[in-house]
């Protein structure tokens, strides 16, 4: 899902010398902002999440499940349920995920997006994904006034994959496109497919 055109130089200054360099003042509780996920690199499987596994009724060939880490945190973990080997290629350490919640209407919206990198060196690593491997990976848990139900919505090899949802709260305002989602979807106007790519519906091109 490299992007091509974020090697165009003006972009990419932009991105360092102004979206980068406010990136710090968010607030991640209350506005839409980039997911963060992170490969735990020396994740231990037990029998608790081999049998969750099997409490997912769906046939596809990756399953996406995540758990409660602690107050702060979701755990997801992505299995490969095919018969083939495949090969990951993470952004730095991350894959491509965003968090969804169910709205006021009850419809399942959207309260991050992707963020990709224009660094080369991001998709350097490559992981072989092994039939019946599971891969563990951290990510932020949000906290509100608003009781919902939080999903992970996972774009790989071109396809579209959704975790199982549990109950969670966070401020109806994460639904909004954030000052954030406008100045990085304006970065790239130019691309009519921008918004689709950043909230995976898309592969990017």
């Amino acid at each position: 899902m490299k992007m091509k055109f974020f090697t165009f130089i003006n972009l990419l200054i932009f991105c360092i010398t102004g979206f980068s360099s406010q990136i710090f003042s968010q607030d991640l509780q209350n506005e839409m902002f980039i997911n963060e996920n992170s490969i735990v690199n020396e994740s231990v499987m037990d029998d608790k999440i081999n049998k969750n596994f099997e409490k997912i009724n769906k046939s596809e060939n990756i399953k996406v499940l995540i758990e409660q880490k602690d107050e702060n945190k979701f755990s997801i973990f992505i299995k490969n349920s095919s018969n083939e080997n495949l090969v990951l290629v993470p952004q730095d350490n991350s894959l491509y995920l965003i968090q969804e919640a169910i709205d006021k209407k009850g419809n399942w919206k959207p309260i991050e997006f992707w963020g990709f990198s224009t660094c080369g060196n991001s998709y350097e690593r490559k992981i072989n994904f092994n039939p019946n491997q599971i891969i563990e990976l951290d990510s932020p848990k949000y906290k509100g006034d608003f009781s919902t139900k939080i999903r992970f919505k996972l774009r790989l090899n071109n396809q579209v994959y959704y975790s199982n949802s549990l109950p969670s709260t966070i401020n109806i305002s994460k639904f909004q496109k954030s000052k954030w989602f406008i100045e990085f979807i304006e970065m790239f106007k130019m691309f009519p497919e921008t918004e689709e790519w950043v909230f995976l519906n898309k592969e990017a091109k």
